[in-house]
């Protein structure tokens, strides 16, 4: 009786060429159809416009005093949530060609479940701004009269304190 060992790598297509979507690399080939790249290049790309744009807006609001609305303030402190998002994307980038390209993912398991948690929060506090406005809309509409009474500047810096604080 003889074993035969598998090459679980090898191609197992007949008509698929390898040569014209790999390139060599210190680590073997990689192809440009990996999951991996594809995911990275995405990433890149949402960033660069995550940056842009919210960092144009940050900008714009900041610049011009009639913008300096309640409403503002919040959509301000979610598009600086955003901007750490981008921020906390290329760290994520830098993590997830280190890790999953050149290294064995299952030797960093205490890392990936350190990491994911920080992602999330940061998400979660783009929801709440939202929550947030809605909140601050509905006040405005349902009582204009007692609008300043009941969505002060105090409180104001209260609920998007809370908004941080409740991602965590």
């Amino acid at each position: 009786m003889t074993t035969e060992s598998l090459d679980l790598n090898a191609s197992s297509s007949i008509n698929t060429t390898t040569a014209d979507t790999e390139i060599a690399s210190p680590v073997g080939s990689l192809s440009l159809a990996n999951p991996v790249i594809l995911r990275v290049i995405i990433l890149v790309t949402m960033m660069v416009f995550n940056l842009g744009g919210n960092g144009f807006t940050l900008i714009t609001i900041r610049l011009t005093p009639r913008l300096w609305t309640k409403t503002n303030f919040i959509l301000a402190s979610m598009l600086a949530a955003d901007v750490v998002f981008g921020v906390a994307t290329l760290y994520y980038i830098a993590f997830v060609v280190v890790i999953f390209l050149f290294s064995n993912p299952c030797s960093y398991n205490v890392l990936i479940a350190a990491n994911e948690p920080i992602v999330k929060s940061i998400t979660y506090v783009s929801g709440y701004h939202l929550i947030l406005v809605s909140i601050e809309r509905y006040v405005a509409i349902a009582y204009p009269l007692k609008y300043e009474t009941k969505f002060s500047d105090r409180t104001l810096k209260w609920a998007i304190a809370a908004t941080w604080a409740g991602s965590w």
